[in-house]
Formats: structure tokens, sequence, C-alpha cells
């Protein structure tokens, strides 16, 4: 792995934004835009790891202190689930070289599909007030929001580490089973976080203050 840790360029946020820009449209030369250090990939996971410390330290100020360190928990292991798997696919197809640039543009990505479903949940609530406050525009804002960033995930591992269309679903694929996975055994097992509610958090926040200016 020594091989791929290349480059001391410091991070450009005009750069890191005008690649998530390009990428975000589907316009593959946006992976040029982020650099190829270990500089720039922490720098990409540092917002990450940023607010799983801020959660761990205010996990004894909330109601329920072992759901709060479960959702660091998880947090924290969907934030480096994405390097980590990629890594393993990347030295087995030969791409160890590309993995670094990749890896930083695939973590800054991922904020995207948020600011993509606050956006919506904001815009859809001043349009449609009176379908933002019903659960089915809800959920369909999530699955909508979800949906493009399954895409937007492929289409990153597809430009970054030169993948064909299917290894780049596999990549991204296991990835999100992965996290699918943890989730899944956080909500079965005791005490069972429902991350559902979480997940639908902002959505229901958003209704309230649509409700609030109606």
């Amino acid at each position: 792995m020594s091989g791929v840790f290349k480059g001391n360029t410091t991070p450009n946020p005009k750069a890191i934004l005008e690649g998530m820009t390009l990428l975000a449209s589907g316009k593959s030369e946006g992976i040029q835009r982020f650099g190829n250090s270990v500089e720039n990939f922490l720098a990409a996971l540092a917002p990450g790891l940023a607010m799983c410390i801020v959660g761990l330290l205010t996990v004894a100020l909330q109601k329920e202190p072992v759901l709060g360190f479960i959702r660091v928990e998880l947090s924290f292991c969907t934030l480096l689930a994405l390097p980590v798997i990629s890594w393993f696919f990347a030295k087995k197809w030969g791409r160890e070289e590309l993995w670094l640039r990749y890896a930083t543009a695939a973590s800054w990505c991922e904020w995207i599909t948020v600011l993509v479903s606050a956006v919506a949940m904001a815009i859809g609530s001043l349009l449609f007030s009176s379908l933002a406050e019903t659960n089915g525009f809800a959920m369909a804002i999530v699955f909508s929001s979800d949906l493009y960033g399954l895409w937007l995930g492929v289409f990153v591992a597809k430009v970054g580490l030169r993948l064909s269309w299917p290894r780049a679903i596999l990549l991204y694929g296991t990835t999100f089973c992965f996290a699918l996975i943890c989730y899944g055994l956080a909500s079965l097992l005791p005490p069972h976080y429902n991350f559902i509610n979480d997940l639908l958090q902002p959505v229901v926040t958003a209704q309230a203050s649509s409700s609030s200016v109606t």
C-alpha cells in the first residue's frame, strides 16, 4: 500500500467543490479535481471523523446514551467502509495507483446525497406544502435521494478506478450491503436501534417548519 501514497499537495477547497459538482452532474473529468495525496484523503475523512468525535463526546448528555453510542459506532463503520472495501477491490484489480484519488473523491461525494436530500425537501416543502406534511412525500424524497446516491457512488467508482459498470456496481454494492448489514444488526439486537426514525428525522423537522410557516 505504500506505493499508493504519493504526492504532498495540500487540499484545494475550490477544486474539491468543482470536482463534486462535476461528478454530481455525471461528468467524469471531475475526478481530476481531487488530489492524489494522503493529505487530501485525510481532509476528505475529516468532516465525518469530526462528527463522530462530537457525537461520542455528547453521548452522556443524551436521553439514551447506549443508542447514542451505537449511532457513533455505525457512523464510524460506514465512514471507513468505503475506503477499506474499495482498497481491497483496487488491489485485486490492479488499480492501486488510482485508489487514493478515488477514495478522496468518493469520501467527499458521499456528502452530496445529504445535500440533495435537504435541498429537495426544502424546495418540496415550499412548492408543495400540503404534500410535504405526508409520510409518503417524505419517503419519496428519501428513496429518490438514496437512488441518486447509489448511482453517484457507482459512477465515481467507475471513473475513479477506471472500472467497467459491472465492477463498479460490485464495488459500491458491496459497501452498501455492508452498511445495510450493520444497521440491520443494530435494529435486530438489543437495544434495537431504529435507524429509520433517524433517517427520516430531517424530513420530520422540515415538515414541522413547513406547518409553522403555513
